[in-house]
């Protein structure tokens, strides 16, 4: 009974670690070591004990990261506590809990194999998860390992290489080293016994400060080629109530009170573009000319425009589609539109059941974007990413490779974390590296927070705390050039995937003579 309870302890231990190392929490140096209590449970367990051990650590850590999904899905669709929590769950199921469950018996079996095997091979398999957590059943990248060391400048320079799995591996490794030299001298005091046991370990902690050496050429690079160009974007952030976005006897005052806000910092500041966030208007600007009308003359006074979030419609022989759209409206009075791409399950459509010609005529209820939209601004080629979208690397990749010299986000997490448990600084921490991956200047206007600025290697600037009306002011360039990761994308990710099964397969025993 001991030790079932002792792994019990471990992998709760381990998962908390994991949490730990994210915001709000903010203790990023537990991810060195947060596998490594899961690891030592995996040396002694059944296959189907590593995959219970895996699942239970996975739900542990998703629980803690992400606490305020169950208060989120509450409020959003009006539902009862045990209902939302049963939908956290299935998310964590579908997400999380199976895939790790599946990494631990994998892992178990290198674990076996040698410390060489377990020392490449786990640090492989751990990025095959994150991979397919990343991409399966719509895709779900909230706060992968190495997205916990964002505040890290130096280390997560290598996310321009191999995004953020290659920071993932770095860290799995690193993991793995200290499993490895913990459980060798627990068991023997031979020197040389422990000196191997701590090769592995100084491998692992030689890849980090091959991080380190690359991230510190990297980041003089940068400085040292910024472009001199250069443009002011406001980022206007009205923190008025989420309710509003149903009510359409507010949507007057919503439109004032951005245009309130963005008029005083014209007056005040001369920005080169004006940037309202997801929603900040909660009707269709086709249907209402007097309305365009008005926010042509608001973009007429900026050399580039406006950019803003609405809903659009659009009507077709058949029948209407509506979509969760950014608009831009150039000086001269022209408007170009992008459509959501990646929607958000059940909040933004009904998987499986969707159907285009019975939609209402609801902002709840959308149909995709077909392509990614660069729009060519007197401020520079700005590529948008609509609210999580920005949480996947393809898209802001597949903008990029279309032109976008500057990337922006609107967003809107009012409605996300109402009881401030982090849901907005993770959506922070994981466009950092949207703009390090791409060695672009992120711009991110949020509806409540937290709206503000990172520059192309991970350093955020002009922030404007959540949950306050204002406008976040900076100066961005726009940059052309491509990164390694930009060109090839996840190819580190899937070499990792093909890395770990390889190792994972059953050897081929020498065959002998009769």
């Amino acid at each position: 009974m001991r030790p079932r309870l002792l792994d019990l302890a471990l992998v709760l231990t381990g998962g908390m670690l994991y949490a730990a190392a994210f915001p709000p929490y903010g203790q990023d140096a537990s991810a060195w070591i947060a596998l490594v209590p899961l690891l030592a449970v995996l040396s002694r367990a059944s296959a189907g004990g590593a995959f219970l051990a895996g699942a239970v650590y996975g739900a542990v850590f998703f629980a803690a990261v992400v606490p305020w999904v169950v208060g989120a899905v509450a409020a959003y669709f009006t539902a009862g506590i045990v209902a939302a929590t049963a939908f956290g769950a299935l998310i964590c199921a579908l997400f999380v809990s199976g895939w790790v469950g599946l990494f631990a018996v994998a892992a178990r079996t290198l674990l076996r194999r040698g410390r060489w095997h377990a020392l490449l091979g786990i640090p492989a398999l751990w990025v095959a998860y994150e991979l397919a957590r990343a991409t399966l059943f719509t895709g779900l990248p909230w706060e992968l390992l190495g997205h916990s060391q964002w505040q890290r400048l130096p280390l997560i320079q290598v996310a321009d290489l191999g995004g953020v799995y290659a920071l993932s591996f770095v860290i799995a490794a690193v993991n793995v080293g200290v499993y490895l030299a913990v459980r060798t001298a627990t068991r023997t005091a031979r020197p040389r016994r422990l000196a191997r046991a701590a090769a592995p370990l100084a491998v692992a902690l030689a890849l980090v400060a091959s991080c380190i050496v690359y991230g510190d050429w990297r980041i003089a690079r940068t400085t040292e080629t910024s472009p001199r160009d250069t443009a002011i974007l406001a980022l206007v952030q009205g923190d008025l109530p989420s309710s509003w976005r149903w009510e359409r006897s507010n949507a007057e005052r919503n439109l004032l009170a951005y245009v309130g806000l963005s008029r005083r910092t014209i007056a005040e500041s001369h920005p080169d573009l004006l940037v309202w966030p997801e929603y900040a208007l909660t009707f269709y600007p086709e249907r209402d000319a007097g309305l365009l009308t008005a926010l042509r003359e608001l973009a007429h006074r900026t050399p580039a425009g406006l950019i803003f979030g609405a809903p659009r419609v659009a009507e077709e022989p058949s029948h209407t589609r509506y979509f969760n759209s950014a608009y831009h409206i150039a000086a001269a009075g022209s408007v170009t539109t992008y459509d959501k791409i990646r929607l958000v399950p059940f909040a933004e459509y009904r998987p499986l059941t969707f159907n285009e010609a019975l939609a209402a005529d609801s902002d709840s209820e959308f149909s995709a974007g077909a392509e990614s939209t660069v729009f060519p601004t007197a401020a520079g080629r700005v590529g948008v990413l609509i609210c999580y979208e920005v949480i996947f690397p393809d898209l802001a990749r597949r903008l990029t490779r279309a032109g976008a010299e500057i990337l922006l986000n609107l967003s809107n997490d009012g409605w996300l974390d109402r009881a401030g448990l982090g849901a907005g600084i993770q959506h922070l921490s994981i466009a950092v590296f949207r703009a390090v991956e791409n060695h672009r200047f992120v711009a991110r206007a949020a509806a409540s927070g937290i709206s503000g600025f990172i520059d192309p290697v991970g350093r955020p600037f002009g922030m404007l705390d959540a949950d306050r009306s204002g406008v976040a002011i900076g100066e961005v360039s726009p940059r052309r050039e491509l990164s390694l990761y930009t060109r090839v994308g996840d190819g580190f990710g899937v070499a990792c995937a093909l890395l770990g099964l390889a190792l994972v397969l059953p050897r081929r025993r020498a065959r002998r003579d009769v």
